[in-house]
């Protein structure tokens, strides 16, 4: 039997072609998407203004729910990481970053990678297949039903919901570019959840062509490159998308992305010792970075299966940032989050026999 299609991958014109081929009124395309993510329903039933002979089409036609949360783990620093299955038997991983009121989601965009980075845990598990954008905002709805029934609030004092959008989960969020446009569009209409393009951050591990798609697109999103090396050398044996577009070619589209967008370009930059934080990387990364409106987010290794890479001592780190900072580079370290619960950076991974990787 196939699986109804997400009733949340559509967008509001594919929505109202599909009411006009079924005789309904087009106008109800807007009441059943601000059912959907207004008022973030769970049920049919719940969409109390559109006619119960609609609501059934709907049940019919389309899934309302993608995702069956299997798991859900609190680390103590408030980071909650859950663990979903997909209705086709796959699992993926969603966190939720709380600090200070405000709320960041990291959500997966792929099953699994094929990018098979030296450092992350989601390149053990293969690549399975693309998320449908249905699927990736119901990670962010399922944050957002976490966050109301906890009773968990925000600076003012309010329900919260989530503040931020981070694309840097299971997956490549470019090689799923269609879906995390859809995705990106839904979150930044004004009639929706009206998010601001800044608090939408799309991460990749370098596939060129698709940076200049994304700003054909006119994605509404912030731009994260994880450059993770200073030279081709050690960046293509950790990275091996740099084997097809090395740091040359990389950079050239990080130039024009920040050209024709005025946009700041955040480089992600993982420490590893004896590669990434030495002195010459550095060098290296003051050079790549002096000429560009670009900022360093710097990550220190967390744990994963490759035994020959290291994270650096704390000395090694501070060196490392006092060096770049003084040639007035904007650079800040990131705070591992969730490490407890395996859900910082490059710590995301699920097996399907239910094992961790």
């Amino acid at each position: 039997m196939e699986w109804p299609r997400n009733i949340k991958t559509l967008t509001t014109d594919e929505l109202k072609a599909w009411l006009r081929d079924v005789n309904e009124k087009q106008y109800r395309a807007d009441q059943i998407q601000k059912w959907l993510f207004c008022q973030q329903v769970r049920n049919w039933d719940e969409m109390v203004n559109v006619p119960p002979a609609l609501r059934e089409k709907l049940a019919e036609q389309f899934s309302l729910l993608a995702l069956k949360e299997d798991q859900h783990l609190v680390s103590v620093d408030g980071t909650v990481k859950w663990l979903f299955e997909t209705h086709d038997g796959h699992h993926i991983e969603t966190v939720m970053i709380p600090a200070n009121g405000r709320y960041s989601v990291c959500v997966s965009t792929q099953i699994g990678c094929a990018q098979n980075c030296a450092f992350c845990r989601t390149a053990k598990m293969g690549f399975t297949r693309n998320l449908e954008a249905g699927e990736i905002l119901e990670e962010i709805l399922s944050v957002n039903w976490y966050l109301k029934d906890n009773g968990l609030l925000d600076e003012e004092g309010n329900i919260a919901q989530v503040t931020n959008i981070i694309f840097m989960g299971m997956g490549e969020p470019l090689n799923n570019l269609e879906q995390v446009h859809r995705v990106c569009c839904t979150l930044h209409n004004q009639k929706l959840f009206n998010m601001g393009a800044k608090r939408m951050t799309v991460s990749t591990s370098g596939v060129v062509p698709k940076i200049k798609e994304l700003v054909d697109r006119n994605t509404p999103c912030c731009l994260a490159v994880s450059l993770n090396s200073t030279n081709n050398e050690y960046r293509s044996s950790v990275m091996p998308v740099n084997r097809v577009w090395p740091i040359e070619k990389l950079l050239e589209a990080v130039d024009e992305y920040i050209r024709r967008t005025d946009n700041y370009v955040t480089f992600e930059f993982v420490l590893i010792q004896g590669i990434t934080c030495t002195p010459k990387a550095a060098k290296e990364l003051i050079r790549i970075c002096a000429p560009r409106r670009v900022k360093v987010n710097a990550i220190v290794l967390n744990d994963g299966d490759d035994p020959t890479l290291h994270a650096p001592t704390p000395e090694e780190v501070e060196d490392f940032l006092a060096a770049v900072r003084a040639a007035e580079i904007q650079i800040t370290i990131r705070n591992p989050r969730g490490r407890d619960i395996l859900a910082a950076c490059g710590q995301l991974a699920y097996k399907k026999e239910g094992k961790k990787c």
